[in-house]
């Protein structure tokens, strides 16, 4: 039996209010790769990037790290920014390296909501999650018209 298997993993940390390093790892039967990046919490651009090849299939694939360099001064926030690393890093690299750092963009609301929605836990904790997200969400015209800015209906928040 032929059986194949991907695993595409992400994840952000804010480190102080200057940087998000936003790392994401893609690991299947037959490739394993990572990119780590540095972007700005409040532009969303991207000011450095560094990825490694761990398994590919041919000798061209390495050359692929140094296209993400293609990457850096694109901002996150922009319109269109998921064709623009389609293209810029997809077309001219490697399409698993745009795939991972596509996913590694969409995490960098959730990571900045998170912070926020722990700072503010901490100075009220009497507060409600849903209430601090819906606040922080409110304030943020850049996550607007996004999934996680859609209201949650009849849902009541959480003590």
């Amino acid at each position: 039996m032929i059986s194949f298997s991907r695993t595409l993993l992400v994840g952000g940390e804010l480190i102080g209010q200057e940087a998000v390093v936003l790392h994401g790892i893609l690991e299947d039967n037959i490739y394993a790769m990572e990119i780590q990046m540095n972007v700005n919490p409040s532009t969303g651009i991207i000011a450095a990037i560094q990825g490694q090849m761990k398994r590919y299939t041919t000798p061209v694939c390495p050359r692929a790290v140094d296209i993400l360099q293609n990457a850096v001064g694109i901002s996150l926030r922009e319109e269109g920014w998921i064709s623009r690393i389609n293209r810029e890093v997809g077309q001219k690299g490697c399409q698993h390296f745009a795939e991972i750092l596509i996913e590694c963009g969409r995490c960098l609301t959730p990571v900045l909501l998170t912070q926020a929605m722990g700072e503010a836990h901490q100075q009220l904790p009497e507060d409600s999650v849903h209430g601090i997200a819906r606040s922080w969400v409110k304030n943020r015209p850049e996550v607007q018209g996004s999934c996680i800015a859609r209201p949650q209906g009849d849902l009541q928040d959480a003590p």
